[in-house]
């Protein structure tokens, strides 16, 4: 979803190509899909406020599967084929450094002011929720009250959406060691470690498609928050970052001189149009819907030529600053509307303004903590952003333990 920041990828962000939109290549910089990431979070935003007609905006969450799939598969691929093999302590501390320092912040806020206003009980509820997302388990421990419904004991947790980031680190965890561990077969073997990773990526995504379209009829909640059946979507995003160039090929020959423009806009009308019948259609249909529509626009935004409509759109200034605040801002969201909700507020309108204004924190979280993390020369080496990431759990930890045990 947000373990890499796509302003600082392997070209010049501020190549004046860039501030046209322009985005010829799967690889590198892609100004899109910075800009996809704010049509994510504003989708998510419509669907927690409760806007009418947008039950179906959790597709937002899709949406940030599929690009996290493309963008860490594609870094993890050319590393293999540049070096041989990847640096798994790199990776790891990469992601400590673009991910946690803001996630603990908001974490910390949270639960202190919980504590400061809200009953022994209630505090004790909310820390174990923390204490799970600390240790990236939030999803199965959300999942653990109830299968098929969102038991009461969960709705209104400010930590609710910390089961998002749960399921991206558990890929970040797992994914590395996956290509590794294929490309070094491959390689044994004496074959393309790309076309094997494929077809090993192929085939856990169908079955993880088979189980989330099995289990969101028989426990909806399981197929929501479980890692397996979201791997799918970051599958989806792993296969198109995999298979660029036969997508570019494919598309030229059969879509012809506007192959982008058709992709695009197929995408973009699909990613818009299906909340409204999610309801109808129910999660399975709706997800797969999502994802189609999202690796849709990404493929386009690859192809060669002229930026698309869709892509210029996306990449404007304020679509892409948005897209750039969304981790952050997502973070904050949910603790604003929680405080909203618990407070009598319950029209949409309010609701959705309380979301625009948490907009403020994250500024201030994204230009304080976010970035001088990123950028800071201190936490740049590898071990100084595992140790980074060893302090974050267990300052985090070791305050939520405190609080579910007073």
């Amino acid at each position: 979803m947000w373990g890499e920041d796509m302003t600082y990828t392997n070209v010049n962000p501020r190549d004046p190509q860039l501030k046209q939109g322009a985005s010829s290549a799967f690889t590198g910089f892609r100004a899109d899909i910075e800009g996809l990431r704010a049509v994510a979070i504003g989708l998510v935003f419509l669907f927690n406020a409760q806007v009418p007609f947008f039950n179906g905006g959790f597709i937002g969450v899709d949406v940030f599967f599929v690009i996290s799939g493309f963008l860490i598969t594609g870094l993890l691929v050319r590393e293999v084929e540049r070096t041989g093999t990847v640096s798994l302590a790199a990776f790891y501390a990469r992601r400590a450094r673009r991910i946690l320092p803001s996630a603990t912040l908001v974490l910390l806020v949270t639960l202190l002011v919980c504590a400061a206003v809200l009953p022994q009980e209630r505090v004790q509820a909310i820390a174990l929720d923390g204490l799970a997302a600390t240790l990236q388990v939030a999803n199965w421990w959300f999942l653990s009250f109830d299968a098929s419904t969102l038991a009461p004991q969960i709705a209104d947790s400010p930590l609710l959406h910390y089961w998002s980031l749960a399921v991206e680190e558990q890929f970040y965890l797992l994914w590395p060691v996956t290509v590794l561990l294929v490309a070094a077969h491959a390689r044994r073997r004496g074959r393309d470690a790309r076309r094997a990773l494929v077809m090993a990526i192929a085939v856990i995504t169908l079955v993880s498609w088979a189980l989330h379209a099995v289990l969101s009829v028989l426990a909806f909640q399981a197929a929501f928050f479980s890692g397996p059946t979201r791997a799918w979507q970051l599958g989806a995003g792993a296969l198109l970052a995999l298979t660029a160039p036969t997508v570019t090929r494919w598309a030229q020959r059969h879509l012809g001189a506007h192959a982008a423009q058709w992709l695009a806009g197929s995408g973009a009308l699909l990613l818009l149009t299906t909340p409204l019948w999610s309801a109808r259609w129910g999660l399975s249909i709706t997800a797969t819907l999502a994802t189609a529509a999202t690796a849709l626009i990404i493929a386009a935004g690859g192809l060669p030529g002229a930026p698309t409509v869709v892509a210029r759109l996306l990449s404007t200034p304020v679509v892409r600053f948005a897209g750039r605040l969304s981790y952050v801002w997502y973070l904050w969201h949910v603790p604003f509307l929680v405080a909203a909700e618990s407070m009598g507020v319950h029209s949409w309108r309010l609701l959705l303004g309380v979301e625009l204004l948490a907009a403020v924190p994250a500024v201030a979280t994204m230009l304080l903590v976010e970035r001088p993390f990123l950028v800071s020369t201190r936490f740049r080496a590898t071990r100084s952003g595992l140790l980074l990431g060893a302090l974050a759990t267990t300052v985090a930890g070791g305050v939520a333990l405190t609080l579910a045990l007073v």
